[in-house]
């Protein structure tokens, strides 16, 4: 959300509510009273990552810890009487690098993912500040070994399943390339349940934010 620098925070929660989502997972981002249930995690000036709700949430607790605590938020929620696991995961820049915090973010989730119920239930979201893209830029093969990682446990990438092509969800100042730094992972069977997965571009929202939201939706009947 670009939250801590925007002047227009107010407008950037009247817009997600305006969807009247069951959850969202956000980036970059503070708490806000329209929100009945939060899992968020903090750095300095409030503002971090976070699963939002107007559900009950339960906090997931990680067994063995986070090495970046503001960098995974993971909630567990009961919608239509299916247990998810959500879980906000966020490409903390440490010296111009986040590619080492995710991997990382993996190696702390890995216990959960070993658990093939629960694994299938699991939505894994959020501004990876991660691209492909950057590798043939960078030489060398950590974002792609990353987003293998993540197809390695079991893991479906919610946008191409519904665009084959490319989708920008940044638009840096700094640069004309459509960089897709935003993501939305589902295990199997919350893949299978999604229905549309959209990747909303609208000048409207670019005073808001520099990233274009991902909505998408779920239909429990599919599987």
């Amino acid at each position: 959300m670009d939250y801590w620098k925007s002047k227009y925070k107010e407008e950037a929660w009247d817009y997600i509510n305006s969807h009247n989502p069951d959850f969202c997972l956000l980036n970059e981002c503070i708490s806000h009273s329209s929100q009945n249930s939060a899992i968020h995690y903090t750095t300095k000036n409030n503002w971090g990552n976070g699963v939002f709700s107007k559900h009950k949430l339960i906090e997931h607790e990680l067994e063995f810890g986070r090495v970046h605590p503001d960098a995974i938020s993971c909630a567990d929620l009961n919608i239509d009487g299916k247990d998810i696991i959500l879980i906000s995961l966020y490409g903390k820049m440490i010296n111009g690098n986040a590619i080492s915090t995710l991997h990382r973010c993996l190696s702390d989730l890995t216990h959960l993912f070993y658990k093939k119920k629960l694994q299938k239930w699991i939505l894994i979201g959020g501004d990876f500040n991660a691209d492909e893209a950057l590798d043939e830029k960078q030489r060398n093969r950590a974002h792609h070994l990353f987003f293998e990682r993540l197809k390695d446990f079991g893991f479906y990438d919610c946008c191409k399943k519904f665009n084959k092509n490319r989708v920008r969800t940044l638009r840096h100042k700094h640069s004309q390339f459509p960089w897709q730094n935003d993501y939305l992972f589902a295990g199997k069977k919350l893949y299978d349940a999604c229905i549309s997965s959209d990747v909303i571009d609208d000048p409207n929202l670019y005073e808001i934010s520099d990233h274009n939201p991902i909505i998408a939706e779920f239909d429990f009947k599919q599987i």
